[in-house]
């Protein structure tokens, strides 16, 4: 066996193990477009992340409506002292043990504040609002990315066959040829020349495989599928006819943009917030005014409960001398009143007698605050103009993207008429070679020249297909259609 057809029979085992691990490829349940995406957006951390913000904002928002409602608290307290200090009942001082507590209960409720807690109630609708733009605009641009990479894999997958199909000839061809060799009809070396071009189709076959496999897996990647798992795409029967090109100009796809889009819609959100953002912090300016009450008890072990009371006889004592005289003096006696305590003061009977209640009407004026309210709106007027910055950037760059769209769309159908033209040519071409290279009136050169030629010529025409459905799918998704092949 010579070194050519040995390396050939090689290149035939490893295609054919190649070409089985391709069909492993597209032997699971096959996948639409649809389902492509709806995967991603199940996986994709970006889209996760905006889903979470969202959620955030709803949080935010429900605690800034319940800022209306009331603020209580409650609390109480337990302990024992030791050696001399004072009595929390009997504000006596005390030099024992004794233990004491004591509970307690604060309201309050602000008023009027300057309007800061209903605009913040305003500005977070309208920063849950904007998120919700924000998680839409993060599923379109994964779509966009998911539809990009499958058309791609449908493009690469159709320059596979196209290589295939081409190599497919050639092996024919050689088959021939090698036959009119042996009975002396034909020179060796077109039989080497097509070995040598059979060598070149199988390369080209296995650029074509590798770049299928590298689109599958942009493909997955861009999912989040791990690149293990199988994927098996739906190859939708879509042709140029059933794609036409939007009937709007330029101009017309740009408008009907601005009203579908989520960026614009969360640049203008976030215009209208900072604006909010301002009217709170004019607020902080002006008075606030609050009401509060409160509730107090407490207790001790040393209180005792008073009974009632009892008379007490002081007797006439010796309280001096008559000085000179010595002569002895004595107090009169009397009867005095004093109080009978119980022998115990249970806690029930305490908190109950020691309750205390408060209520306060609480008015502030700010008057100066270190230039701290004047720098949070100057802060808060820099945001308003930062949001109007974006929100006309975000407009310049659909602009941008609308147009570009529009003029690849363009570019892409005039590419693929001419592919078109040139194939049909082409083909006209390789046909008509063939017969004379079969019938010996045309030399090999020629013969490989038109060949490789219309191998070109497909390939071109199938890029340039799928490349005017993707950009004509882009301007339609523009238009707020959402992302199919259908």
């Amino acid at each position: 066996m010579n070194l050519k057809r040995f390396v050939g029979s090689c290149m035939l085992a490893f295609l054919g193990a190649t070409a089985y691990a391709q069909d492993s490829l597209f032997t699971t349940t096959p996948w639409t477009l649809e389902q492509c995406i709806n995967y991603a957006w199940e996986n994709n951390l970006n889209v996760k992340s905006s889903e979470l913000s969202q959620l955030d904002n709803e949080i935010l928002l429900k605690q800034s409506k319940h800022s209306l409602l009331p603020n209580l608290s409650a609390g109480g307290s337990v302990g024992k002292s030791y050696g001399r200090s004072i009595d929390p009942v009997t504000n006596n001082f005390v030099s024992q043990d004794f233990t004491s507590g004591g509970i307690s209960a604060n309201a309050n409720v602000t008023l009027y504040q300057g309007g800061i807690l209903r605009n913040t109630i305003k500005q977070n609708e309208l920063n849950l609002e904007a998120s919700t733009f924000d998680l839409v605009k993060a599923k379109n641009d994964i779509g966009l990315t998911v539809a990009t990479n499958f058309l791609n894999v449908l493009l690469n997958r159709e320059q596979y066959d196209n290589a295939k199909f081409q190599l497919e000839i050639v092996q024919t061809q050689l088959e021939r040829t090698s036959k009119l060799v042996e009975a002396g009809s034909s020179p060796l070396t077109d039989k080497l020349d097509l070995e040598s071009q059979v060598a070149t189709s199988e390369v080209q076959l296995i650029n074509a495989e590798n770049a299928l496999n590298i689109a599958l897996l942009n493909l997955k990647q861009s999912m989040q599928m791990p690149a293990s798992e199988p994927l098996n795409i739906v190859a939708p029967e879509i042709e140029i006819e059933q794609v036409p090109m939007v009937s709007e100009t330029s101009d017309q796809v740009f408008q009907v943009a601005l009203e579908t889009q989520p960026e614009i819609q969360s640049a203008d959100l976030g215009i209208e917030s900072s604006d909010m953002g301002i009217k709170i912090r004019k607020g902080a300016f002006l008075p606030s005014l609050s009401v509060s009450g409160s509730l107090s008890t407490n207790y001790s072990d040393q209180a005792r409960q008073i009974n009632g009371t009892r008379d007490v006889t002081i007797p006439s004592a010796n309280i001096g001398f008559v000085q000179g005289t010595n002569e002895q003096v004595f107090s009169n006696g009397s009867v005095q009143t004093v109080p009978v305590y119980s022998d115990s003061y249970s806690v029930g009977d305490q908190f109950n007698d020691n309750l205390g209640q408060s209520f306060r009407v609480n008015l502030n004026v700010p008057i100066f605050t270190r230039l701290q309210n004047s720098s949070n709106l100057q802060r808060a007027k820099i945001s308003k103009q930062r949001a109007e910055i974006n929100s006309q950037n975000v407009r310049n760059t659909l602009r941008q993207n609308v147009e570009t769209a529009y003029t690849n769309a363009l570019a892409s159908h005039k590419s693929y008429e001419a592919s078109e033209k040139r194939v049909t040519s082409l083909e006209e071409t390789f046909r008509a070679t063939e017969q004379r290279y079969n019938v010996g009136n045309a030399n090999f050169v020629d013969y490989q020249i038109a060949s490789n030629n219309l191998f070109a010529a497909r390939t071109d025409l199938t890029r340039s297909k799928y490349e005017y459905i993707f950009r004509v799918k882009i301007l339609d998704f523009y238009l707020g259609k959402p992302i199919t092949l259908k």
